[in-house]
């Protein structure tokens, strides 16, 4: 359920994948332990200091392997961050696993699944997150993979709004333009609450499961104009109050535009 692939970095892995770096010849099976440590090492670094305080020899003492091994897995720390920070983006693309359990036709529930997916990462792993945005503004290639994962998981509802909503006859550009647009619900919350940490908002204690909630019956209003059923609501019921006069509401026909 993939869109356009982004660019790739020289020697960076895909998702998943164990190739070495351009020029370098497969590793053993004990050198992709030793590298898959390094790579997980960084990662608990990253998440405390983040990238531009990153050392090698951070690295490679969280990792527990000798200072001089570290060069001989990766060239420099630049590629070790990008591949770190590329495989961490991978878990927004997971779609089978994110939608694991959800029926067809059942939108909040899709919705729900991915803003926890989304909620789960800022909230365990802010640093990361941060890392992810500050080298993704410095680095115009990171960026341009970051950017093209946010828009691979926006182009699954951008292909389903023109038979989710088929009277208002939207063009692929119309449904791309509505599906950012609904994008942004959440997104600058979770920076401000995770990773900046705003007082204004951590008055309100949440845990995972009610930021969750609150940003899916948002993002849903704002799709469908109307409250998910109340029995789905445990965190944020007071929100189905929030609304103008009350008027009769036609729910579209939505079993059909899972796509």
């Amino acid at each position: 359920m993939g869109g356009p692939k982004g660019r790739k970095l020289p020697g960076v892995a895909e998702a998943g994948g164990r190739s070495a770096p351009a020029g370098r010849p497969a590793l053993s099976a004990r050198g992709e332990q030793a590298r898959a440590r390094l790579k997980e090492a960084a990662a608990r670094v990253l998440e405390r200091v983040g990238y531009r305080q990153m050392r090698v020899v951070d690295v490679t003492r969280e990792a527990g392997v000798a200072s001089g091994l570290f060069y001989h897995y990766f060239p420099d720390l630049n590629t070790l961050t990008i591949e770190v920070l590329q495989d961490f983006m991978q878990r927004f693309e997971a779609i089978e696993d994110i939608e694991r359990g959800v029926a067809k036709g059942d939108w909040y529930a899709r919705m729900h699944a991915h803003n926890r997916a989304v909620v789960e990462s800022y909230a365990r792993s802010p640093g990361i997150m941060r890392c992810m945005v500050q080298l993704g503004d410095e680095q115009p290639e990171f960026g341009e993979l970051w950017r093209a994962s946010y828009h691979r998981r926006l182009e699954l509802l951008a292909r389903a709004m023109p038979r989710l909503f088929p009277d208002a006859k939207l063009s692929g550009a119309q449904a791309h333009l509505v599906t950012t647009m609904l994008g942004g619900i959440g997104e600058h919350l979770l920076s401000e609450y995770y990773i900046v940490r705003a007082p204004g908002l951590r008055e309100m204690e949440l845990d995972e499961a009610e930021m969750t909630e609150w940003i899916s019956v948002m993002f849903y209003r704002a799709l469908f104009l109307e409250n998910p059923p109340p029995e789905r609501l445990k965190h944020a019921a007071l929100v189905a109050q929030l609304q103008g006069r009350k008027s009769k509401q036609t729910t579209p026909d939505r079993e059909d535009a899972l796509s």
